[in-house]
């Protein structure tokens, strides 16, 4: 059972007296706030009976915010302090798969072989677009701790984002996609369910219900205008049962690591659930180097994904490092540097934008990780 933090639910949090245990100490940066929401329901999983197949089969892909800014070239950081990070772990615990589909999806498309990807768009940025090779690997670490967030809009639908694990119980993703940009608690969305290594209606490793959400004041009162500079969010989820033994998120899919201020200059893999490719039915990955600054602390990489693979992973040094791979000053793998944003409206500029993780995010990192011990 949560400690209640009902408290805290109407007002914008302006201290860091609940954290019991920092990850690391604050770099110095703007002021920064933070709201936080409670799950009505306090019993575990209990979001998952609102989940009926029609209503997943439903969910529109959440539509990327726009930027209206135009392509800020160059190549330089707009913060400044000394990066933090954390690493990432393999998952501790193997469980049985469970790959019967939750629902069919619509218009599910015949699986191919042939990969055509899109690698620039009009302003130059450019990138390599894919499936994962083979679709299976979404089964295997890191892929695994990647996933489809399903939420609620009160009163607006069901929708549908994208984001990864990053500490044993907490899900990073897009500010905007757990909250609409103003109005205080009032804008957060609900219903939150986070289903790691989706893939065409099935939930290999169940669904995992929220528990609390928190996102940065930077967004919460930004009135959904891109770029942000601080459009990310974390999701805590209610720990589940496996074989009868009570099993954190971390456990079963692992989590990814994390790096701040290092978004620009770098290169990332994205990873996400883009609607405009395979009908957000399958993970996509991106892979593309830092093209510029996108103004207001953020960055931009090539990408021709779109609304669905908002809050998606973007990760430096993807994947297992192989035997004898030591050279390099930065070798710290599946370190997540960035969160989708942000793209334009036309097809052709074929590029996406990024909040760089700064202090901020260590904020609100270091409040999920005192919700309870466990959580980081």
């Amino acid at each position: 059972m949560h400690k209640s933090i009902a408290a805290f639910n109407s007002v914008l949090l302006t201290s860091l007296a609940i954290v019991q245990t920092p990850v690391f100490a604050q770099q110095t940066a703007p002021s920064t706030t933070y709201v936080i929401k409670e799950a009505p329901n306090v019993s575990p999983n209990s979001t998952q009976n609102v989940w009926t197949p029609e209503r997943l089969r439903n969910a529109k892909p959440l539509p990327l915010p726009i930027s209206y800014n135009g392509v800020v070239t160059g190549q330089t950081a707009q913060v400044t302090g000394k990066p933090q990070a954390g690493r990432g772990a393999k998952p501790t615990v193997k469980v049985l798969i469970d790959q019967q589909p939750l629902f069919t999806p619509n218009n599910l498309e015949v699986q191919s072989d042939q990969v055509q990807p899109n690698n620039v768009g009009t302003q130059n940025a450019r990138f390599t677009s894919s499936r994962l090779v083979p679709l299976s690997a979404d089964l295997s670490y890191p892929y695994v701790a990647a996933g489809k967030i399903f939420f609620s809009k009160p009163g607006g639908g069901d929708f549908i984002c994208s984001g990864a694990v990053i500490r044993p119980r907490l899900i990073l993703t897009a500010g905007h996609c757990v909250h609409s940009g103003s109005g205080g608690n009032n804008g957060f969305f609900t219903n939150f369910i986070f289903i790691p290594a989706y893939r065409d209606g099935a939930a290999p490793y169940k669904q995992w219900s929220w528990s609390r959400v928190i996102t940065t004041s930077t967004w919460s009162t930004g009135n959904g205008a891109v770029p942000n500079a601080a459009d990310y969010a974390l999701l805590e989820v209610s720990d589940q049962s496996f074989s009868g033994v009570t099993r954190k998120i971390g456990d079963i899919v692992g989590y990814f690591g994390y790096k701040t201020l290092d978004l620009l200059p770098n290169h990332v893999t994205l990873l996400g659930y883009p609607g405009n490719l395979d009908n957000a039915q399958k993970m996509h990955q991106v892979t593309a180097g830092s093209y510029g600054s996108g103004g207001n602390n953020t960055a931009l990489y090539g990408s021709d994904m779109r609304g669905g693979s908002s809050g998606g992973p973007w990760v430096q040094n993807f994947g297992v490092a192989a035997s004898g791979q030591v050279d390099g000053s930065d070798k710290a793998v599946n370190q997540i540097v960035g969160v989708t944003s942000y793209g334009p409206t036309a097809v052709g500029p074929l590029y996406q934008g990024s909040s760089i993780l700064d202090s901020r995010f260590t904020t609100i990192l270091n409040t999920a990780c005192g919700w309870q011990t466990g959580n980081c």
